[in-house]
């Protein structure tokens, strides 16, 4: 269960993916054969394509494959270089609090006006509630993330001193 929830977005994005594959091919395939489109592919591939933005931020967090601070970071002195990761952090994570709280004030709204899609006639909020989400996944990772670089540099900071 524990591997399930460290990895819910790999799983989310590997379904997801595969959905929007599967969509797609169907709609080519419908165009070339029988010469009609499907009018509702449009509406969820970009539902789900911002869902698996966002899901997908937090995985390259999670696994340190973000642009990150590393050239800056590496500029400073060994000893600064930790507060050069948390300084980063803190800002990421500041910048996904306030996208949470601006996809709060977004979804609420559209709860509140009962804002649909065209074609499908689904609740906006169901694409919308992917940026508060997300974002509160990617602090979550970040944190995660910024955890392990402090403990890596610790680590090696201790093998270069001889492991005292």
């Amino acid at each position: 269960m524990k591997k399930v929830i460290n990895n819910f977005e790999e799983y989310f994005l590997a379904i997801s993916l595969v959905i929007m594959v599967s969509i797609n091919f169907g709609n080519v395939l419908s165009r070339y054969f029988i010469h009609a489109s499907w009018a509702f592919t449009e509406e969820l591939l970009v539902i789900l394509f911002v869902w698996n933005t966002m899901l997908a931020s937090a995985v390259a967090f999670k696994h340190g494959a973000h642009l990150g601070l590393s050239v800056v970071t590496d500029l400073f002195p060994e000893k600064f270089q930790k507060y050069v990761v948390i300084f980063g952090a803190a800002l990421t994570i500041g910048l996904m609090a306030l996208l949470a709280r601006y996809g709060v004030d977004m979804v609420a709204n559209q709860i509140k006006y009962n804002q649909r899609t065209a074609a499908m006639d689904l609740p906006e909020w169901i694409a919308s509630i992917s940026i508060t989400f997300g974002s509160l996944v990617i602090i979550l990772r970040v944190i995660q993330a910024t955890v392990m670089n402090l403990r890596d540099k610790k680590i090696k900071l201790k093998l270069k001193e001889g492991g005292k």
